[in-house]
């Protein structure tokens, strides 16, 4: 398992335990923050965050969360949302391009 920033520096690659491989863009990411901040307390406080609000993101560093998340340090500064493993795969699903199989 593992994280590789594409040469494009816009996207990331994640291969899976399982083999599998799922693509992201790095401002679909950010805008996809779980941390309350970004998602508020309540849906009614959401910031409502989408892709357009990051341009020139870029992504300073990763870290794991014990055995189920990776946290993301953005050059905006941010960097308090823990991203489960599920939710990423989810995401990627959902952004495109779609998961790729083995």
């Amino acid at each position: 398992m593992g994280i590789t920033l594409l040469a494009d520096k816009s996207s990331v690659e994640i291969e899976w335990q399982d083999g599998a491989t799922t693509s992201h863009r790095l401002d679909a990411l950010r805008a996809a923050c779980p941390c309350a901040l970004c998602k508020g307390h309540n849906p009614a406080e959401s910031l409502n965050l989408t892709p357009e609000d990051f341009p020139d993101i870029e992504l300073l560093d990763v870290e794991v969360v014990g055995r189920y998340a990776y946290r993301f340090t953005w050059s905006d500064g941010h960097d308090k949302g823990i991203y489960e493993f599920e939710k990423l795969r989810n995401l990627a699903a959902q952004e495109g391009p779609a998961e790729a199989s083995k």
